[in-house]
């Protein structure tokens, strides 16, 4: 079989399962390892698919939303320098909400700061109850495995007595009406935690602008700072009050 046949089947089989490993190509089409290599590195030419460890997975730019354990298998340098900027912006000594996102996850894991982290997040309670120096508030509720959040209307209603110095939000998907999520929940959640923030920083990359979800969190005009991994366009510019401050943290070759 030559390479172009591979090539259309390995199309049709991710669509398919949503995500290859080499070994699964190597077995699919009896070829060797530097063959299925070979495969991998010309099917990404495509534009159809990401690389994992030990494979490849359908592209984030399409309008289908991963789960959070799908989004923390790609791995991408450009969420290491958005992280590395998050913790630029946490003052010392200060309150703050941190949403479930892949790329604030990777910030709550090298956060080292005297500071109250408030969150929903199972992974982020994980990471930062591991330094001393941090007070660690996980709200309580219903378990979403899929995104690995907790809900309850207790909790909105524990956020409603306190008042964050800042907090960090992502988004499913950037819409020309707002910043949107894939679970009304979710999305509660995030009306509080603007309304009750002194200042609001959006933690997203630039391919959340080709998403669609469903339940509005915030409004540009909530946004006090963007941080994200490429220039945007004038349309998406356009999106954002004058006040914002936008920060992108695009990956150098």
């Amino acid at each position: 079989m030559y390479q172009e046949e591979r090539i259309q089947q390995i199309q049709q089989l991710l669509e398919e399962r949503k995500r290859l490993s080499k070994k699964e190509i190597m077995e699919e089409f009896q070829i060797s390892s530097d063959t299925a290599r070979r495969d991998i590195l010309e099917f990404l030419k495509i534009g159809m698919a990401v690389r994992t460890h030990g494979g490849i997975m359908l592209t984030e730019d399409s309008p289908k939303i991963l789960s959070f354990g799908e989004r923390t298998g790609i791995h991408k340098p450009e969420k290491e320098k958005m992280a590395e900027r998050v913790l630029e912006e946490i003052p010392e000594n200060s309150t703050l909400f941190l949403d479930v996102s892949t790329t604030l996850l990777l910030a709550a894991q090298k956060l080292n700061k005297k500071c109250t982290v408030y969150t929903h997040s199972l992974d982020n309670a994980f990471a930062l109850g591991m330094n001393p120096k941090i007070k660690v508030h996980l709200l309580g509720g219903e378990f979403n495995p899929e995104d690995r959040f907790f809900f309850s209307v207790r909790s909105l209603e524990e956020m409603d007595a306190i008042k964050f110095d800042i907090c960090f939000i992502g988004a499913a998907s950037l819409e020309k009406e707002g910043i949107f999520f894939k679970e009304a929940n979710n999305a509660l959640i995030k009306q509080n935690v603007v309304k009750q923030s002194r200042q609001v920083v959006l933690v997203a990359e630039n391919q959340k602008f080709n998403k669609e979800a469903q339940h509005k969190g915030a409004n540009y005009k909530d946004i006090d700072c963007f941080i994200t991994d490429k220039v945007l366009t004038s349309k998406q510019q356009a999106y954002f009050e004058g006040q914002t401050e936008i920060i992108f943290e695009e990956e150098t070759i």
